[in-house]
Parts: structure tokens; sequence; C-alpha cells
């Protein structure tokens, strides 16, 4: 059986990933670490060990992880879980996860991004993400629970474990779960008020780098000495001005890795991304600490756009404090309200600027729009693969509009402006949008973005794919789409 194969070490390593998630090596590493841990005449540690990571892999039930592994009763799935969660909890995170395990001088000196340490001089202080997240899980018959453990926003049952990690993915600790009815803002009051935690390892003029979520805790942070970071607030404005949505696009530069965190941890580990069980709540906070541990250990540093990181860098900082005049002067003429001035062309926009996959990266400050733009053109494009364009000659400036990703019934004006015929970055002379971010300097909206890849870039390949290409008729047959009220477009 497949049990008597792990001991045997006759299973291949591909097969144990697939299995597990962790080859022999990591597999030997933990079972290192796991000193309290005994083999008894039913299972082995290594055993034990693979059982338990395929349950975190896979999330299926204890009834077909028995039937996979081959045990005679789920009872035995049950005892291997709760011995490598024992062990986990006394041999390995004590002294390996968490605040008590690590020093500043380590996090500052091998965990903080290059480009967070470039784009905001931040040498001797620590910069440091938090973030909730949420393990949904079963409703609850004990109702005292069943309404701290109601989000009323995701219109689930679940419970927020919270996320403090470094500006290159590395989980400094994992809070909690809390209840669904707390808000981040108070959470991470909480945190800070706690002592033996985070309040030790940081120190005033250190970053906090937080997203929009935590605007009641700003004043606290400040009051204290800390910098923080963190995306402007909308409050009841359609548009940000040019230099806040430039500096919040200093701060999505940094934050995105707390969401890659959570995004790469619940694709590799299923059963948090699943339904939880009930019966596992009081494990919940030990799972969670356990997944991020492991991708501390084995998991790879996030640092995007290393290749290009100076050149990236530098055209932030040199965009930073730039206006952007063709926003102004979209909003003086009031072009998005004129039909007249813009013609429909009817020929391809070819003496437009031509770029490089590398030149569109520094341009757009990162790789994330370019990740963006196919989706947006494949629902711009006809079915011959071209866009429709409308265009003021005189001033050679191209007008199109971007359907809202997220909602029917919204849509974007874009304008960009270039000089015909150049040949990199600097032939594009402005750019905006009527989006929520259209009017920065640094980078560009992903409907910009969209165009520009086109005009410069993919109306010379051979062919664009469209994404998931097979779905887009797949509703076809209902009269009405259905829609939903928030719109998240800005990246």
């Amino acid at each position: 059986g497949l049990l008597e194969r792990i001991e045997s070490r006759t299973i291949s390593d591909d097969h144990l990933y697939t299995l597990t998630g962790h080859k022999w090596e990591h597999i030997d590493h933990l079972r290192s670490l796991m000193i309290s841990m005994r083999d008894t005449p039913g299972r082995s540690v290594i055993q034990a060990l693979c059982v338990f990571l395929c349950k975190m892999r896979t999330g299926n039930s204890d009834k077909l992880l028995a039937l996979n592994f081959g045990l005679r009763t789920e009872q035995q799935v049950a005892s291997c879980i709760h011995s490598v969660l024992k062990s986990f909890e006394n041999d390995v995170l004590p002294n390996r996860f968490g605040f008590q395990s690590i020093s500043r001088d380590f996090l500052n000196n091998n965990r903080t991004s290059p480009i967070a340490r470039k784009l905001f001089d931040c040498e001797n202080h620590l910069m440091i993400i938090c973030d909730g997240t949420y393990l949904r899980h079963q409703k609850s018959s004990n109702n005292v629970y069943q309404r701290k453990s109601y989000s009323g926003q995701k219109k689930t049952s679940l419970c927020k474990p919270f996320t403090i990690c470094t500006t290159d993915g590395f989980v400094i600790d994992v809070a909690g779960p809390y209840a669904a009815v707390k808000n981040d803002a108070a959470i991470l009051k909480e945190i800070l008020n706690q002592p033996n935690g985070l309040s030790d390892l940081i120190q005033p003029g250190d970053y906090f780098v937080l997203d929009r979520g935590f605007r009641d805790v700003v004043n606290d942070l400040e009051s204290r000495g800390f910098n923080v970071l963190m995306p402007a607030l909308k409050g009841s404005r359609k548009q940000l001005p040019t230099n806040e949505s430039n500096e919040s696009r200093m701060v999505t530069k940094i934050r995105w890795v707390v969401e890659a965190v959570h995004g790469v941890i619940g694709q590799k580990y299923k059963l948090l991304h699943h339904q939880f069980q009930n019966s596992a709540l009081p494990n919940a906070g030990l799972y969670c600490r356990i997944a991020c541990f492991l991708h501390n250990s084995f998991g790879k540093p996030f640092n995007s756009d290393s290749e290009n990181m100076n050149e990236i860098i530098d055209r932030i900082k040199s965009r930073m404090d730039s206006e952007n005049a063709l926003a102004q002067l979209v909003e003086k003429e009031n072009w998005n309200k004129k039909t007249k001035m813009f013609q429909l062309c009817t020929d391809r926009i070819t003496d437009f600027p031509k770029l490089s996959i590398e030149q569109l990266k520094i341009f757009f400050t990162g790789s994330y729009q370019l990740s963006q733009v196919m989706s947006y053109l494949a629902e711009m494009m006809d079915d011959g693969g071209n866009l429709k364009f409308k265009f003021f000659k005189e001033k050679d400036v191209i007008q199109w509009e971007v359907r809202s990703r997220h909602m029917n019934r919204k849509s974007y004006k874009c304008y960009v402006q270039y000089q015909p015929n150049s040949t990199d970055v600097s032939g594009i002379i402005g750019h905006c949008c009527s989006c929520f971010n259209g009017n920065r300097t640094v980078g560009c909206c992903c409907h910009v973005a969209a165009v520009i890849f086109y005009l410069s870039n993919g109306q010379y390949l051979s062919r664009i794919f469209r994404p998931a290409e097979f779905l887009t008729k797949l509703f076809d047959f209902k009269e009405e789409t259905t829609v939903i009220d928030d719109d998240s477009d800005e990246d």
C-alpha cells in the first residue's frame, strides 16, 4: 500500500510532491525537528507526517484519506493528524516561528526586499505588512458563536487569521483567528497592546504597510512614532488627484506581497481554502501557523521585477511629482462630453511608439498590468482581433472606452497622447483615464495599459490569446447578466 511505499521510500520525489506538496528532502528535515514524536506499531513518524501534509494539501476528509493511504479507519487518520499537530506545537514552532523566534536584525538584514529598501530609504527601520484573511467554516448551532462568526460582508460564517509579514513575503507571525465581526484596525490595536509580541520587535520610525481597512488605527500608530503607508482613501471622490494616486502606487508596489502570501498558501494548502470543519476550529490558528512556517521554510522570497528593478525605481522616483498635463487638458476642454472632436479610426494606428515587453514593464512600473491586459483586450477586440479607437489628429491623442471588469453599467474613457514614430517610452507623452486611479503619472491604470500594450506591441503579434475564451459565451442563454456592486478595477 501507499504507507508501505512511503516507509520503504520506494515512492518517487514527484509522486511524494503530488501527494504532500513536499519532496523527501523537506520531509526528512521536518522529521528531524519533531523530536518528541515516536514511531508506533501502527505507523511511523514519517508516515504520520505524510498523512498530515496530504490533509493540508488536499483538504480531503479523514475517510477519503484512510482509503487513499490504506488505513482501516478514519480514526487512524485523526490520530496521525493529532500527533503531528502536537509535535509541531511543542517541538517545531516555539523556536522557529513567531515574534519570539526571530530578531529585529535578522528581519532588517535578510527579509526586507531590495525594492522596498530603495523606494523608501528604510535602511535602519523595519517595514512590515499586516492584513487579515478569511477562514470559511460551517455554520454553528451555537448561537453565541454564530453571531460572532457571521460576516455580513462575505455573507458566510468565518474566522479571521491575521498575517504579519515582511516585504519579501516572510511571515513573521499569524495572530488569531479572530471573530468575523472584528475589523482589521481593531485587531491590530489589540496585537500592539499584547506583551511579548509585536510591540517588542518594532521601534519608532518603523513602517506599517496597510490597506484602507486600517484607517481607524492610523492615528494610533503615528502617535507611537511609526510611519504608515496606505493607499489614499476614496471618500466621496470619484477620482484621486495625481499626487495621491502616485503615492498609492508606491504603496501597492510593496503591499501586494501579503496578498500573494495568502494566495500561495491558499493554493498550496487547500484545507485552509475549503470550508473548514467546525470540529477542527480549536486548531485553526495552529494549522495557519504551520502553513506559514512551511511557507517560510521551503517557499521562495517574493521579489518581483528583479531584472528591471533599478530602471523601475528610477522611473517611479522621476515621475512621482509630475503633473498629469493630459488629464488637465481633458478636464479643461471637457473632452469626456464632446463627441465630434474625436473621429473613429478606420485604419490601424501604425505610427504609435513600438515597445518591447521589457520597456513596457518599466513604463508600467512593474509586471502587474501586463498580467491584466489580456483580459481587457479580449473584451475590447472584435472577432478579427481589432480594436476601435477615436482619434484627435491635431494633437495626436487617442480616445477609447473600456468597460469595468466588474460592473456592466460602468465604463471608463481613456486617453493617450503620443509622438508619432518614436522608438521608446518617451514617445508616450501623456495618458489618463476616468477611473479612480486614472490620473497617475507613476505607471498607469490597467485600462490605459491594455491599449498601450496593444498599440506598441500586441497588434504586431500573430495572435492575441483571449484568457479562458471558452467561458465567454457560457451565459449567453441568460436574458440578464448579474453584476456585483463593488468595483475594484484599481490595481
